[in-house]
C-alpha cells in the first residue's frame, strides 16, 4: 500500500492540469488578436466612410434616405401583415 501525501497529491494535480492551462492561456492570447484585427478593421472602414461621405455628401445622404425609407417600408410591410394574421 502507497501513501499518499499531500505533496505528491499537488504535483500530481498540476501535471495533469498545465496542458489544459496552457492550451487554455494561448486560446486567450488568440482571442486577443482577433479583437484587435477586428478593431483595426472597424477603423478602416469607419476612415474609409467617412471619407467616401466627405467626397460625396450628396450621395451619401441620397442613399441613407433611400435605405431608410426601404427599411420603414418593409417594417410597415411586416407590420401589417403580421396584425392582419390576429
Amino acid at each position: 500500500m502507497t501513501t499518499v501525501t499531500p505533496i505528491s497529491a499537488v504535483e500530481e494535480i498540476k501535471e495533469r492540469l498545465t496542458p489544459t492551462l496552457d492550451a487554455i492561456d494561448e486560446a486567450v492570447r488568440h482571442m486577443k488578436r482577433v479583437v484587435v484585427r477586428g478593431q483595426h478593421a472597424v477603423e478602416d472602414a469607419t476612415a474609409a466612410a467617412t471619407l467616401t461621405i466627405r467626397r460625396r455628401p450628396l450621395s451619401a445622404v441620397s442613399s441613407a434616405a433611400l435605405g431608410g425609407a426601404l427599411l420603414g417600408l418593409l417594417t410597415g410591410f411586416g407590420i401589417g401583415r403580421l396584425s392582419r394574421e390576429e
